[in-house]
């Protein structure tokens, strides 16, 4: 008897392994959609993802501060933009290439002619504003509408600089507070030394002593408090983007080999084996044997090559181990459960191509969600509404390094939704060629 049951679940396996359907959308398509990220970032061996450089043009209007030693925040400005450090990744050459101008129109006119990608126009006040308690001044930054990236950069750089700049202010009124709770009356020239003394604290950012914080940190989509490398942090997208695809398609694999039994009872070669001998258990276990093997296969397959060609870090072994076993059951219990319920193979576009791809879809949002910032707690947790959410957490802890431990939960609650999905699905096909 059991010898009946390996040997339709063989035959049943090698069929599916002949099948165009298994070796494009099981195999091929979750490999190609690695690969095509994989050669976009520029491959984890190369030179990785560059961060394009900006040209940047730059008009400096502001007037120096002869009472202040000719002061100019301008000035300062401008040696902060073109910082070098060697072309290391504190170094400014690294992300915009800065040229002066002297008319504020003629700036305009280069970024209109994509000659440049932002202006930036330094008010003649931008010196005075520091000083004046009631100064105020403004950088205005003109970019080419068709860039996002660089601009962005840009006026993060700039504002972290006018971010110091205006905190001379700050340090300047509080240190009069303090000074008048001790009953101690400071002058104008006092609160502008106190200014000055920040503003020269300022200065020692643009001189490299601050060269210690990075222009650009690489952070990993699953867990964004570790800071990785550049080329590891390609390798983590790389993987992310390769769970969610194996994921994805294993629910495929599952469900398109329980539909073999629906294509066999309507070929009629079902009911010829139910005339034989072999008893309706004895068939049926050994088909649905057979999705579990396919599915093993499937997934062997998925991560050894990308392990092997795309670098993907499917995490340590125990770990890795229950992410495979927990995708391998309840893809096929699914499988088994949503096939039960169809009429005939006629059905198999709505449910597969509306239903499950849906549902797939939402089960791998966290790719797409992965590193944006301020994520809402329903997004996070929208997923654990469909099975494949839940295969996906798993396999998304054990990339990230998770320990056993952490993994009980989800890893229980994907065998208890198997048990159910399983039950019911087998239960309505034993009552269906009953």
């Amino acid at each position: 008897m059991r010898a009946k049951i390996w040997d339709i679940a063989f035959k049943d396996v090698l069929r599916s392994l002949r099948n165009m359907f298994f070796l494009a959308f099981g195999l091929g398509v979750p490999l190609l959609m690695a690969a095509i990220f994989y050669f976009a970032f520029g491959g984890a061996g190369g030179e990785g993802y560059q961060v394009p450089t900006t040209s940047v043009i730059v008009v400096n209007l502001d007037e120096a501060l002869a009472e202040h030693g000719d002061f100019s925040a301008g000035e300062m400005l401008l040696d902060f933009l073109s910082f070098e450090d060697g072309g290391g990744d504190g170094s400014m050459a690294d992300l915009m290439t800065i040229t002066e101008m002297d008319g504020a129109a003629e700036a305009r006119v280069a970024v209109d002619r994509q000659e440049a990608g932002v202006a930036l126009i330094i008010p003649a006040d931008f010196s005075a504003a520091m000083f004046e308690p009631d100064g105020e001044s403004a950088i205005e930054m003109y970019s080419d509408p068709t860039l996002t990236l660089g601009p962005g950069i840009v006026k993060g750089i700039v504002g972290r600089f006018v971010d110091t700049l205006a905190g001379t202010k700050i340090a300047a009124n509080v240190a009069l507070a303090r000074l008048a709770e001790e009953g101690i009356k400071v002058g104008e020239g006092e609160l502008q030394d106190v200014a000055m003394a920040y503003a020269n604290w300022a200065i020692s950012l643009v001189a490299g002593e601050d060269a210690g914080n990075d222009l650009l940190t690489v952070r990993s989509p699953l867990n964004p408090e570790a800071e990785v490398s550049q080329d590891n942090g390609v390798i983590q997208i790389i993987s992310l983007i390769m769970g969610g695809m194996t994921v994805f398609y294993a629910f495929f694999t599952g469900a398109s080999s329980a539909l073999t039994i629906l294509q066999e009872e309507e070929d009629g070669t079902l009911a010829r084996l139910f005339t034989t001998p072999t008893t309706q258990s004895t068939i049926l276990g050994g088909k649905f044997i057979a999705i579990f093997i396919l599915l093993l296969v499937q997934l062997v397959v998925l991560l050894t090559v990308s392990s092997l060609i795309f670098q993907v870090d499917w995490g340590a072994p125990l770990p890795l181990v229950l992410s495979v076993v927990s995708l391998i059951v309840i893809s096929a219990s699914f499988g088994l459960f949503v096939t039960s319920w169809m009429r005939d193979t006629q059905q198999a576009g709505v449910i597969y191509g509306g239903v499950m791809t849906v549902m797939g879809m939402i089960g791998i949002s966290s790719v797409f969600t992965a590193g944006v910032p301020n994520v809402s707690p329903a997004v996070k947790t929208a997923p654990l509404i469909v099975p494949q959410g839940w295969a996906m957490r798993v396999f998304e802890l054990a990339m990230d390094g998770a320990g056993v431990d952490e993994l009980i939960l989800p890893v229980a609650v994907v065998l208890l939704l198997s048990v159910v999905f399983f039950a019911v699905g087998v239960q309505r096909f034993k009552k269906r060629f009953a």
